[in-house]
């Protein structure tokens, strides 16, 4: 397949063979942009966090480390690399960090960086949990958020605010990007042994970890009708590769306590990423959201 997106404001395009490459060893080993680091390669720490603006135009922070290379189609992605602007000028967080002595050994502190630059881009506050999925081994947490804090009060810089532009998308019958339920339904009658991957936190680890060879995938996030919530009076429907974050995000006016549960799952690189569809289907014994829609008398079509 031939895909394309933007990284640091520069139209890139990339041919995944297999599908199951990943953002960061794209990053590291072809773009030669190595401030991304592989700490736990299991979307834990951190340490390979970038923003991702999808065609919403929010900007997200996102793990590297087990985000497949097709996920990111049409999107922009900014790597630490990335932050400064055109002339230099360093990122109000970049400045935050060196005022604050928010580094110390300095391996975490890419991460924390774009973290909270996304952060800064959305004009969020509660850093506690902003930065809920980035570890400082040097417990150097204290000067961050006095960073995060201090950063806040200055704007957002020009060159951040970006929104992505659609790219054209040539899908093959191994790597299948379907636009639609129904484009996925027809291929996947004809590969019945297909990997579906939605946001992959899952599916991640058996590429990192497992070393697994995935066979013929389809990556359904770029389905439109699948990543739609529709308010029906007395019901929500949701689609299946609706982001626990959207997902959150709608369910907090009718439920305080679904909200607060689904803010347990992960972090906010992995529910930016990470589907209530996947969460259900793959049957992992932390797929805890089925106990809750059972609860809350969820019926799935």
């Amino acid at each position: 397949m031939n895909m394309s997106f933007l990284l640091n404001g520069t139209l890139v395009s990339v041919a995944p063979k297999t599908g199951s490459e990943t953002l960061l060893d794209y990053l590291r080993l072809e773009a030669n942009l190595c401030g991304t680091k592989e700490g736990c390669n299991e979307g834990d720490c951190g340490a390979c966090t970038v923003i991702v603006t999808q065609q919403d135009g929010v900007p997200r922070p996102m793990n590297a480390c087990i985000l497949f290379l097709p996920q990111l189609q049409g999107c922009s992605v900014r790597t630490v690399e990335g932050l400064a602007g055109p002339d230099g000028a360093l990122h109000p967080v970049q400045e935050a960090m060196i005022a604050h002595h928010g580094a110390q050994c300095g391996f975490c502190t890419p991460g924390f960086v774009t973290t909270m630059a996304a952060t800064h881009a959305t004009g969020e506050t509660d850093f506690d949990a902003a930065l809920a999925g980035n570890l400082c081994r040097c417990t150097g947490y204290a000067p961050i958020i006095r960073a995060a804090q201090a950063a806040a009060q200055v704007p957002v810089p020009a060159w951040m605010r970006e929104r992505p532009e659609p790219q054209a998308l040539q899908s093959s019958d191994d790597i299948f990007c379907p636009q639609s339920s129904d484009e996925l339904a027809q291929w996947y009658a004809r590969n019945p042994d297909a990997t579906l991957i939605a946001g992959g936190t899952d599916v991640g680890l058996w590429v990192t970890k497992n070393m697994q060879d995935l066979g013929a995938v389809a990556f359904v996030s770029h389905a439109k009708d699948l990543r739609q919530i529709h308010d029906e009076t007395d019901t929500l429907r949701v689609g299946a590769a609706v982001t626990i974050t959207n997902l959150m995000q709608a369910i907090r006016p009718l439920s305080a306590s679904a909200h607060k549960l689904f803010s347990r799952y992960g972090s906010p690189q992995v529910r930016n990423a990470a589907t209530i569809g996947g969460n259900i289907a793959n049957g992992s014994p932390i797929g805890d959201g089925s106990p809750a829609l059972i609860a809350m008398g969820a019926r799935l079509v």
